[in-house]
């Protein structure tokens, strides 16, 4: 179950270049996780910009 702790770890499996994601994927990529918001491959999270494919899920 949740513990209720504060802050992620990234569980996320590292991000793939060479992989496709859905949306709804989690990675971690550079000490963050990221989710895909649809499907994406190639692009690097934290490139695509506020309104890009990777949501910032924050420092883990």
């Amino acid at each position: 179950g949740n513990g209720g702790g504060g802050g992620e770890t990234c569980t996320a499996p590292a991000w793939d270049p060479a992989r496709v994601y859905n949306g709804g994927d989690t990675v971690s990529y550079g000490g963050h996780n990221w989710r895909a918001k649809w499907w994406v491959t190639g692009d690097k999270p934290g490139t695509t910009g506020q309104w890009g494919v990777w949501e910032d899920l924050g420092a883990c």
